[in-house]
């Protein structure tokens, strides 16, 4: 028999196979391994870096075939301390936007990528002014089969936070869909995988929304060159999600449940592998 100690550590292997296991099973942003945190999405202050979406698996069996991904880059943003739940506004707690000048890496999975841009809170690139930054990617013409992994690898730049803010860390928060199928019947579960955390206007089937778990990433305060301000104690976290109106204008694609084909029948207009993603956003 096992003695206690013994067990109590094959039980905490298991939990931890568990979790890992669950973590694995949805699209997200691939953590890291680093020399000082294992499993890691975080991302220092005011760095650049290159990342990779992971795809684990199609759609109830389906191959994976069309991908968006939505950043919280917008002015409707919604921002809240991670302890409280109490909205904040961004622009008192960091300088940029969350994810900033992010491109996408070619890749093989896809014929097509579109980065699909709009208007954002102004900040300064490369000492220039912007008020345009990047809002989506979208892949098309793809055929990622069911039971193989893909990485969806991109890059981008982080923002600092203000030395008068009292937050240690920005949870970014990210929308991705999969998808799979042209069917746009409710009775059918292979249409996509849509990863947000909450159900939208457009997106509110909850057999295919993850609700209550969002991709992200982590961006953290270098607390050794940024400290906190005395009269903040330890300080908190904060998260930033992308609006239920972003995620309805820039995940939706083309002949894709739950958006209208080409030709306004639903989507059932054939699977030619490039369709006209989201019409007359700049690409």
């Amino acid at each position: 028999m096992l003695n206690l100690k013994r067990r109590l550590a094959l039980v905490a292997m298991l939990g931890t196979m568990i979790i890992s296991g669950n973590a694995m099973a949805h699209t997200t942003v691939l953590s890291k391994n680093t020399p000082t945190d294992y499993s890691s999405r975080d991302e220092l202050e005011g760095t650049t870096g290159l990342n990779n979406f992971s795809i684990p698996h199609g759609c109830d069996g389906q191959p994976v075939r069309s991908m968006s991904i939505v950043f919280p880059n917008g002015a409707d943003n919604v921002v809240e301390r991670s302890d409280t739940g109490e909205s904040v506004s961004l622009t008192d707690h960091i300088t940029g936007n969350p994810v900033m000048g992010a491109s996408p890496a070619v890749n093989s999975l896809f014929k097509k990528i579109n980065i699909l841009t709009g208007t954002v809170p102004s900040f300064t690139s490369h000492g220039e002014e912007k008020a345009e930054d990047t809002r989506a990617f979208v892949y098309t013409g793809g055929t990622l089969k069911d039971g193989f992994t893909g990485l969806i690898p991109w890059r981008a730049t982080f923002p600092t936070f203000k030395s008068d803010s009292c937050a240690t860390a920005l949870t970014v928060y990210i929308a991705i869909a999969n998808y799979c199928t042209k069917s746009t019947s409710e009775d059918k579960n292979d249409r996509a995988d849509i990863w947000i955390g909450r159900l939208t206007e457009k997106f509110d089937d909850e057999d295919v929304v993850s609700v209550g778990f969002w991709p992200y990433l982590k961006v953290v305060r270098d607390l050794e060159s940024n400290p906190l301000p005395e009269d903040c104690g330890e300080g908190y976290e904060i998260g930033v999600y992308p609006s239920d109106e972003a995620i309805d204008e820039f995940l939706p694609i083309d002949g894709y449940w739950p958006a209208e084909g080409k030709k306004g029948n639903g989507g059932n207009n054939g699977d030619d592998g490039d369709h006209d993603d989201h019409g007359d956003h700049n690409h």
